[in-house]
């Protein structure tokens, strides 16, 4: 592997050309660690249709994805579809800032959280009294399970496989 590469599909440390590859590459197809470009895939992707673990452009797709269209496990964007967690306008499993339509309740979430320092808490011997909470409707939970399923999937079959591409 060169140091410097130039010129089209060269491979080096740093890359620069139409169908760059390296740790550090910037062309129209980057792929390398910090990929720069129109078409970018790496472990952080900067480009206008970006794949990676943290992606930023239009088009993002990955675990942090920010974008336009952005699809993540966690995503931020004018359309966001975040399996864990989205911000923006969007779905996600859990919500964020923004119009984001969380799957799963926020009062769900803090009585999770309620439930879980209670039961630390009794483990560790410290006295407390057990959280007070109002449960949800009883279909809401299984149908944001259901829900975070397919946005799992959707997720896998737009972004998972691609991520899992590039690193063979």
């Amino acid at each position: 592997m060169q140091l410097f590469a130039v010129g089209p599909g060269e491979v080096g440390f740093f890359a620069s050309g139409p169908m760059a590859s390296g740790v550090f590459a910037v062309g129209q197809h980057a792929t390398g660690v910090f990929a720069l470009g129109q078409i970018a895939t790496g472990a952080i992707a900067l480009g206008q249709v970006s794949t990676g673990l943290i992606a930023i452009g239009q088009l993002a797709r990955g675990g942090i994805a920010v974008g336009q269209l952005a699809i993540g496990l966690a995503a931020i964007g004018q359309f966001a579809v975040g399996v864990a967690w989205a911000g923006g306008i969007g779905i996600g499993g859990t919500r964020g800032f923004g119009l984001v339509l969380g799957l799963f309740p926020s009062t769900s979430i803090q009585s999770a959280r309620a439930t879980l320092r209670w039961r630390w808490n009794r483990l560790r011997g410290i006295p407390h009294d057990r959280p007070v909470t109002e449960p949800p409707p009883s279909w809401r939970i299984p149908a944001a399970t259901g829900a975070t399923a397919g946005l799992l999937l959707l997720w896998w079959y737009i972004a998972g496989q691609a991520l899992l591409d590039a690193t063979r």
